[in-house]
């Protein structure tokens, strides 16, 4: 285990953020552009679905928060100070990859009768806390920051479009096609900038060891 964690570090730390931002930012705007044209071409396009799960866009946000999730812990096992709050957020990021994948936060608001945001409302809380500890620690380390507010922003916006998207009914809200298109983009976008702010706070840590 241990190896395996020193060899996905030596490769993190080998990765140019900005290739790296250029490629997956290419990637998500490819599977936004599509998914746009997937509402005129149902058929065609319906592995493209942004909505949907077991698609193209669910396995590649799956496998986008998986990475957030590995280098949130490569962080973690870097840090002293605060190794609990990073842990706490790569345990989060492998239960938020699951969901992208399995939808599983929509089903559960289906057979609960009860909107997700207050099911998770725990789940959040604690997230919540662990997020403020990570940003804390990349104020200190002065690495990673803007890309960890900017990803911090895309949350927020895409939190409030999921809620509006269905109406009590189930139904699509007028706007339907436009706040999922939104939502889904933000989110990939938010995982993509939190790769890079983690990216450099392990580059940081790793300079002060050396050092």
């Amino acid at each position: 285990m241990a190896r395996s964690l020193d060899a996905a570090e030596r490769l993190a730390l080998r990765v140019d953020p900005r290739r790296w931002a250029l490629v997956i930012g290419g990637l998500i705007a490819f599977l936004g552009v599509m998914g746009i044209l997937r509402f005129a071409h149902k058929d065609a396009l319906r592995l493209f679905n942004l909505d949907g799960e077991r698609n193209i866009p669910s396995a590649f946000s799956g496998l986008l928060w998986l990475v957030v999730a590995l280098l949130a812990y490569l962080v973690g096992r870097a840090e002293t100070g605060r190794a609990l709050a990073w842990k706490v957020l790569a345990v989060l990021f492998v239960l938020l990859a699951i969901d992208e994948v399995a939808e599983v936060h929509e089903h559960l608001q289906y057979y609960a009768g009860v909107d997700w945001q207050l099911l998770y409302l725990p789940v959040g809380l604690l997230a919540a806390i662990a997020w403020v500890a990570a940003g804390r620690d990349l104020h200190r380390l002065g690495a990673g920051l803007w890309p960890f507010v900017g990803a911090t922003v895309c949350g927020l916006l895409a939190q409030p479009l999921e809620a509006l998207e269905i109406d009590s009914h189930h139904n699509p809200r007028r706007g339907f096609r436009v706040m999922v298109v939104s939502e889904e983009v933000l989110e990939m976008l938010a995982g993509l900038l939190l790769t890079i702010a983690f990216i450099g706070a392990l580059r940081s840590l790793r300079a002060r060891s050396a050092a």
